[in-house]
């Protein structure tokens, strides 16, 4: 399982305000290959997602985050997530919030 950090760039929905992106990938294979390496990914991203809601409270999806930050809730500050089919990533708003995670997990 490779998990990677790396700066968004104007690709990525968002990239203004969630500075880095977390990728969870199964190796080299894509995940379309096995049907055990989607499970795989699938708890990895879990287990990651549940040390963020520790780290720094619970948050939501991607695009509901980004709908929410210009209205009056209140959002996390930290991160938050996207998941659509298999494509799963964790976005998290600074450097600070990268480093953080790479402590603990690269």
């Amino acid at each position: 399982m490779n998990i990677t950090v790396r700066k968004t760039d104007k690709r990525f929905t968002g990239s203004d305000i969630l500075h880095y992106v977390v990728d969870i990938k199964n190796g080299s294979l894509p995940v379309i290959y096995t049907r055990f390496s989607k499970a795989q990914k699938l708890k990895k991203f879990q287990e990651v997602r549940d040390w963020c809601i520790e780290t720094w409270g619970m948050s939501c999806e991607r695009e509901h985050y980004l709908q929410l930050l210009g209205d009056e809730f209140e959002v996390n500050t930290h991160w938050c997530w996207h998941s659509e089919f298999y494509d799963i990533k964790i976005y998290l708003r600074s450097e600070k919030e990268a480093n953080w995670f790479k402590l603990k997990w690269l």
